[in-house]
């Protein structure tokens, strides 16, 4: 049974706005952080939960794939698969299967494509998407979109747009977002909006920009957006590279943003000490003592782990020091993103903004 999401709003300051999720008997404040990728492959439901997270996302092609191969494993509500009590952030996954798909896999009632591991031929549908996502538990589902290159030519961009459009479903599912494609092509988007409002849906996703897409273009992107979108429904941003980009999405006015930039930047020896950076495989660091950043209150500092050991397990690639950085920078972000909810409901983002040296 599908459990009922209420969103509210409590503050807006500029774009900038602070609310309430509601899901069964859970409570999360927004703008949320959701993880993804190799942060919720690398620590356990229980480790993210202690480390401040409440969110995670998760793609429902993965798992239509293997359900589609010969013994066709059973997937029971990704909750009690994963141990996880938050929020499961839904996503078809369509921008995986265009990436795999060539142009003539471009279909009007989905994408075609190769699975890469067995060669097979795949067609992967809207109904197949969204059906998925139910099947799988998730407690917001976002709806199929066509995807292209944030900087593909117009023409492309534009039918983009509208098979995106053409694809929200009839009636509107419940707790489903509503995926607005378009480039940064301010008509195009302004036409995925109109066409997603006219279906009154839960909230809207704003798809179809690469982490790659510049900063200032992401962030003109988005304010550009929200000035078009009601204020009711929750905004959801897939997804963020990094801390700026994810911190500056929320004060442009979005109350979900996933990303992936704590295990990245783990993976590549890189702690996080507020916005600044500490590249861990620096040689300076061999007789380094001092923890991470010193009177951090992550587990990582306060077991005291040195910066020169930490040094030794990155410089031989051990998994150990990926985790203890991953530690570390997870609750960095989200003690950032705490501040940030504060700013707003104290109306100090502008100076919170500055105070961070932010954009």
């Amino acid at each position: 049974m599908t459990k009922k999401v209420i969103f509210e709003l409590s503050a807006q300051h500029q774009h900038a706005r602070s609310g309430r999720l509601t899901v069964a008997d859970h409570q999360l404040l927004t703008p949320l952080l959701v993880q993804t990728g190799s942060t919720v492959a690398t620590l356990t439901s229980e480790e993210l939960q202690h480390l401040g997270v409440q969110a995670i996302k998760q793609a429902a092609l993965p798992y239509w794939l293997a359900a589609s191969e010969e013994q066709q494993p059973q997937f029971t509500d990704l909750h009690a698969r994963l141990k996880w009590p938050g929020l499961i952030v839904g996503e078809t996954g369509s921008e995986q299967a265009y990436r795999w798909a060539k142009p003539r896999g471009r279909k009007k009632d989905g994408v075609s494509f190769h699975e890469p591991q067995t060669g097979q031929q795949k067609r992967y549908t809207p109904e197949m998407g969204l059906t998925w996502q139910a099947k799988l538990g998730c407690d917001l589902q976002t709806t199929f979109s066509r995807w292209e290159n944030y900087y593909a030519p117009v023409d492309d961009l534009r039918a983009a747009g509208q098979q995106t459009s053409t694809w929200l479903p009839n009636p509107w599912p419940q707790n489903t977002l509503a995926a607005i494609a378009g480039g940064g092509l301010k008509r195009v988007r302004r036409l995925g909006v109109q066409a997603a409002v006219a279906h009154a849906p839960f909230g809207y996703a704003i798809v179809g920009v690469d982490p790659e897409v510049k900063l200032d273009e992401q962030i003109r992107l988005l304010t550009e957006v929200t000035t078009m979108l009601p204020s009711a429904g929750l905004r959801y941003f897939p997804t963020a590279g990094s801390i700026e980009q994810a911190l500056l999405a929320m004060v442009a006015g979005m109350d979900l943003v996933d990303t992936d930039c704590a295990g990245q930047a783990a993976q590549h020896g890189v702690a996080f000490n507020g916005l600044k950076r500490l590249h861990l495989a620096k040689e300076h660091l061999i007789r380094d003592t001092a923890t991470l950043v010193p009177g951090c209150q992550c587990p990582t500092c306060q077991a005291g782990y040195s910066r020169s050991y930490l040094h030794q397990l990155v410089m031989t690639r051990q998994p150990l020091g990926t985790r203890l950085v991953l530690v570390h920078n997870l609750f960095v972000l989200n003690k950032l993103v705490a501040e940030l909810r504060q700013a707003i409901n104290a109306d100090r983002v502008a100076e919170w903004t500055t105070e961070r040296s932010l954009g």
